[in-house]
């Protein structure tokens, strides 16, 4: 068999369910979630029913029913599209191929966790290649984790074998006799050579054993009996003879206490259910106890075997080992020699629990027939070499004639490609002088447009209104030069004249240009100026009654303040979301600016008054000039402001026409 490159799958519980991950293979790493095909209570069904149909193919027949063999297809088959689905499938398929290009099989390492640890793994069954298990390019073992790696034993020959054959005399007897014979007549070339050594225990009982294998040093213990699971203390056991030759169940970490020597590589237990595990406890088998103990290599049944399966087992595997072959590949060999044989069933019992990386647990001298076939491999691969060498010399010879051909080709086709770049250098040129044209059409146009935009970038403001406006803004002018200076009753007539006139001039403009903002600001400024008029001119004594209750210009100030900054506010959101929006724009740069000042003024003034009402709170009393002050001033920008407005949109009409004649 080939060399076998590593496919490392682990399995893990997750929410619930199970994850597989493949952590090393030839084709990289890859990772599926699953849940079972089958519950718990459904794999103790299909298990009872394979141990069923290993017992009637040792009562009647050597070959399993039709019924039979589909039932472990059908099973091996919905654990592999479970647990090998999606991506790990496929880095299974990919790793095959990377195998077959080196001239090489795979080794699935199987790292299971306890709930999965009793499915017999072993019957993966993959529609295109069959059972897993019988695959000649495929070996399958199950790979515990353990902290401490194991490396190769070297020894001299002969490699020492013990076999422990134990019958108790109160269990049903077994062939033992014929498989001590066909075990000797297996390995009696090797042993005539001097390359193995088989020593039978004389007796089998445990105390016999700890004696053996502290006089001689052995590589290999092979156990000939009968074996079960304690499903009370949910732990394996063998039996071995007790003093007075009856049963004495002794459990695989008794077991591998005994036997934990360094030289002790390989155990074969060729008893039932001697690889059967525990759902708690992951070497709660007496395969897993032996690995626990540092033995690389255990070979155990998960099932019942009958004694023709056991015999060609043991026979077969050690013929594989006496071959030089790995363990598992001899592992492999053994399987496929039982389904030859016409048991269709029981080859999947003995699983092989192996630690060593390689398949290799010692180191030993080859026998005849593996030296011959590792001459005939080398040979193979020197003629392998010679041949790509070959062609490799061959490939070389045609790709300098196709060179040279190549070259006079080029020659012939350089004139034309000449040719060929001068017609399309003058049709790039002709299509470069029509893009550039075009691109100037669309720039010229691209300018006109911007211009016109810009020209219309603003919404329309009042024109009328601001005008009048004029008139307050000289009053205020005048008082803001000239504290001290009394106007008299002229300039608050000529106010309340100018408020007047303001409303019905912003409403009927409001109708024709479309300013809806401007219109509600302006309103709100010729209202508060008429009010303030009548305030002024004392029509019907309001100086009488609001001095006498009511502070009325502070309270007149606050409430246009008041006014002020919630049109602020509003105007301030309502830009920003047709910023936002990108939507045109209907609210006039400067109306913010407007609105701000005037409630800064109003708010001024309001505190101003408030000091010339108040003079007897000191600090009032202080600052009120000031911000009279400070508040006519904001009054004015905010005036100026207004003025400022129609001037501009003025100013680009007039400018528009004269940019799109300079275009043109």
């Amino acid at each position: 068999m080939r060399r076998l490159l590593d496919f490392d799958v682990v399995i893990d519980s997750r929410d619930g369910g199970y994850r597989t991950r493949v952590v090393d293979s030839p084709a990289g790493e890859a990772g599926t979630d699953f849940d079972l095909p089958f519950s718990d209570k459904d794999l103790r069904i299909l298990i009872l029913e394979v141990v069923g149909s290993i017992g009637r193919v040792r009562r009647h027949v050597r070959r399993i029913d039709s019924p039979d063999r589909l039932l472990l297809e059908n099973f091996g088959n919905q654990l592999f599209q479970a647990a090998f689905s999606g991506p790990v499938g496929e880095c299974l398929g990919r790793s095959r191929i990377a195998a077959e290009s080196k001239d090489a099989g795979l080794r699935i390492r199987l790292r299971l966790p306890p709930p999965l640890v009793d499915i017999p793994w072993e019957y993966l069954y993959d529609e295109e290649h069959g059972f897993l298990g019988l695959d000649p390019d495929t070996a399958l073992v199950r790979y515990p984790e353990l902290p401490t790696p194991v490396k190769p034993f070297p020894i001299s020959p002969p490699l020492r074998i013990l076999a422990m054959i134990s019958a108790p005399s109160d269990l049903p007897a077994l062939d033992v006799e014929d498989e001590w014979d066909k075990l000797n007549s297996t390995l009696s070339e090797l042993a005539g050579a001097g390359m193995v050594q088989v020593d039978r225990l004389e007796n089998g009982t445990l105390s016999s054993l700890r004696r053996q294998l502290t006089v001689e040093k052995y590589h290999v213990l092979h156990f000939i009996g009968h074996g079960g699971f304690d499903e009370q203390g949910q732990d394996g056991a063998l039996a071995l003879e007790s003093a007075e030759g009856k049963t004495r169940l002794v459990t695989g970490r008794s077991l591998g206490m005994m036997i934990h020597h360094r030289t002790l590589r390989l155990a074969v237990l060729n008893a039932c259910e001697g690889g059967r595990n525990t759902q708690d406890d992951p070497f709660g088998g007496v395969a897993q106890g032996l690995v626990r103990q540092s033995i690389p290599a255990v070979i155990a049944m998960q099932f019942e075997i009958s004694d023709p399966a056991a015999l060609v087992f043991s026979q077969s595997f050690y013929q594989g080992i006496a071959d030089g072959l790995p363990i598992d590949v001899a592992t492999v060999e053994a399987r496929r020699a039982i389904f030859a044989d016409g048991n269709e069933i029981e080859w999947a019992t003995p699983v092989l629990y192996l630690r060593s990386p390689d398949g290799r647990v010692f180191n030993r001298g080859l026998s005849p027939k593996a030296k011959q076939r590792e001459t005939e491999q080398r040979e193979t691969e020197q003629r392998e070499t010679e041949r790509r060498e070959a062609e490799q010399r061959e490939a070389e010879r045609r790709e300098a004639e196709q060179r040279e051909t190549g070259q006079r080709e080029a020659a012939q086709r350089e004139a034309a490609q000449r040719e060929t770049e001068r017609r399309e250098a003058e049709r790039r040129e002709a299509e470069r002088r029509e893009t550039e044209r075009r691109e100037a059409e669309q720039r010229t146009a691209e300018e006109l447009k911007a211009r016109q935009a810009a020209a219309a970038q603003w919404p329309p403001a009042p024109v009328v209104g601001p005008i009048v406006l004029i008139v307050p803004m000289l009053a205020l002018a005048v008082k803001l030069l000239g504290p001290s200076q009394q106007l008299g009753t002229t300039w608050p007539v000529v106010i309340l004249c100018a408020a007047v006139l303001g409303c019905a001039a912003a409403a009927a403009e409001s109708g024709r240009r479309k300013t809806p903002g401007w219109t509600a600001a302006l309103e709100f400024v010729f209202v508060w100026l008429g009010i303030y008029a009548i305030y002024k001119l004392n029509i019907g004594h309001i100086h009488n009654i609001s001095s006498r209750y009511v502070p009325a210009l502070t309270i007149l100030a606050g409430a246009g303040a008041i006014v002020s900054a919630t049109l602020w506010v509003r105007a301030l959101a309502r830009s920003a979301a047709e910023r936002r929006a990108g939507a045109k724009r209907t609210v006039h740069p400067l109306l913010p600016v407007f609105l701000g000042c005037l409630a800064a003024g109003f708010c001024a003034a309001a505190i101003g008054y408030a000091g010339q009402r108040y003079t007897d709170v000191e600090a009032l009393a202080n600052i009120g000039p000031k911000f009279s002050a400070i508040g006519g001033v904001f009054i004015l920008a905010a005036l100026l402001v207004s003025l400022l407005a129609p001037l501009l949109a003025v100013a680009r009409r007039r400018q528009g026409p004269s940019a799109g004649s300079e275009s043109r």
